[in-house]
């Protein structure tokens, strides 16, 4: 039997205040990372001590990143790469991603989120809570947002079309994985 779950460390404790003036409306950095890009930064006292929270997303079999006990603000979501309902993304999953967001909503910091390669789940992730952060009407920018920090980016359809769905946008969110071709 899969075990599947999510666990939140630390959310009641305050982001740590930066001032990120080219965010316009939106001041939460979100960094997009592969399993082994985290495990450097987490491991790595500076640039460990820039990270406000961390959402880690792996299959219940996958590795924890290196570091990963250097952060007391996490979120580990348990879910495959996957389209199907058994073994992908719940609506649990991503009402955990979509809460969080609307958590850190007014707040400062940089999140940090990585999958096992940091191109579909995590980027599916960043979009999400981009989107949540941003507000309704935002998805292009969202999705602009996740491939300039992350031009591999090929976020997991699953996960957004829950996202879309749960969000109420009509298709828009799941409308950009499709708009420009490269998605």
């Amino acid at each position: 039997m899969r075990s599947k779950g999510a666990l939140i460390r630390g959310a009641g404790q305050p982001l740590a205040a930066r001032n990120f003036s080219d965010m316009n409306s939106c001041e939460i950095d979100i960094e997009v990372a592969s399993r082994p890009e985290a495990s450097r930064i987490l491991s790595s006292p500076y640039q460990c001590a820039e990270v406000s929270f961390l959402v880690s997303i792996g299959a219940p079999e996958d590795e924890l990143p290196e570091g990963y006990s250097n952060i007391s603000r996490k979120l580990r979501l348990l879910f495959g790469d996957t389209q199907t309902a058994e073994d992908g993304a719940t609506e649990s999953d991503v009402r955990c991603l979509i809460e969080l967001a609307h958590r850190l909503k007014g707040s400062a910091g940089r999140v940090l989120i990585h999958c096992e390669a940091g191109v579909s789940r995590s980027t599916a992730a960043a979009l999400i809570m981009y989107t949540c952060l941003l507000g309704p009407g935002s998805e292009r920018e969202a999705m602009e947002r996740v491939l300039g920090q992350r031009p591999i980016a090929r976020p997991n359809r699953r996960m957004v079309n829950i996202a879309d769905h749960l969000l109420g946008r009509g298709g828009r969110l799941v409308g950009v994985l499709d708009s420009d071709g490269s998605i």
